[in-house]
C-alpha cells in the first residue's frame, strides 16, 4: 500500500472498514467508508480501487473503469490496479486493449493463474481459440481452484462427455455458481442423462426460484421423461 501521512492514517480505518463491507456484499455501507477515506487522500491509489471494486460489483463498469485509471496515474505501476483495469476492459468488450494489458501482465508474474484466465478470455474475445487454449491450460496449472475457468473450459469442448467433468470440476469448487449447473443441466439432457439433470435443475430453482432460464430447463427435462 503507498504511504499514508502519520497526520492521515486515521483515513486506513475507513478504508479498511470498506475492505470488510465489500466482502459480505454491503454495498452501500462500502461506498459510504470509501468516499470518507478518498475524502482524506483523494489520490490515494488503493482508496480508488476500493471504490472502483464497489462500482464494479454493483455493474457500473464505466465509472468503476475510471477510478482504476485514476489510481494508475497516481501509481502507474500499481499491478492490481492494471489487473482491475484489464478485468473491466473485458466487461466492456474491450479484447484488444484488455489483451494488451494482460500480456504485459503475465510477463510480470508468469505464475498467476489468474492473470492467465483472464488473458485467455480476452484471446477467446479476439476469437483466437488455439491460443486462448495455451492461455486457459497455464490458468489450470497455476491457480485451478476457479471456478468460472472450468466454465469457460468446458465451453470450447463441443461433446457433453468432455464438458461434463469440466463443469463437475467447477461445481465441486463452488456448488452454487448458477452458469455452471445450468451448463450441467444443458449437458446432461444431451447425453440423455435426464434424472442427473433434473437434480442439478432442482438444486437451481431452490437457489434462484424466478430464474426464468432454469424453468426452461426444468421444462425441458420434464419432457424428456415424459
Amino acid at each position: 500500500m503507498k504511504e499514508i501521512p502519520k497526520s492521515k492514517r486515521y483515513a486506513l480505518g475507513w478504508y479498511n472498514e470498506g475492505v470488510t463491507h465489500l466482502s459480505i456484499k454491503e454495498y452501500d455501507e462500502a461506498k459510504d467508508f470509501f468516499e470518507k477515506a478518498l475524502g482524506v487522500i483523494p489520490d490515494h491509489p488503493d482508496f480508488l480501487i476500493g471504490y472502483g471494486d464497489v462500482l464494479y460489483a454493483r455493474g457500473s463498469f464505466k465509472e468503476a473503469y475510471q477510478h482504476y485509471i485514476s489510481a494508475l496515474h497516481s501509481e502507474p505501476d500499481n499491478y492490481l490496479a492494471w489487473e482491475k483495469v484489464g478485468i473491466t476492459l473485458l466487461r466492456l468488450g474491450k479484447y484488444a486493449e484488455a489483451l494488451e494489458i494482460f500480456q504485459n501482465l503475465a510477463e510480470l508474474n508468469p505464475y498467476n493463474g489468474e492473470i492467465w484466465y483472464a488473458l485467455g478470455l480476452a484471446q477467446l474475445g479476439m476469437k483466437d481459440e488455439k491460443t486462448a487454449r495455451e492461455s486457459l491450460i497455464k490458468a489450470r496449472r497455476y491457480k485451478p481452484n476457479q471456478p468460472a475457468l472450468w466454465f469457460t473450459l468446458s465451453t470450447l469442448e463441443p461433446s457433453p462427455a468432455e464438458a461434463i467433468p469440466l463443469l463437475q470440476r467447477g461445481y465441486h469448487i463452488d456448488p452454487t455458481n448458477l452458469d455452471i449447473i445450468l451448463e450441467l443441466v444443458s449437458r446432461l439432457l444431451a447425453m440423455g442423462r435426464t434424472e442427473e439433470a433434473i437434480q442439478y435443475c432442482e438444486k437451481a430453482r431452490a437457489m434462484a426460484p424466478e430464474n426464468p432460464r432454469i424453468h426452461e430447463l426444468l421444462q425441458q427435462c420434464m419432457d424428456a421423461v415424459s
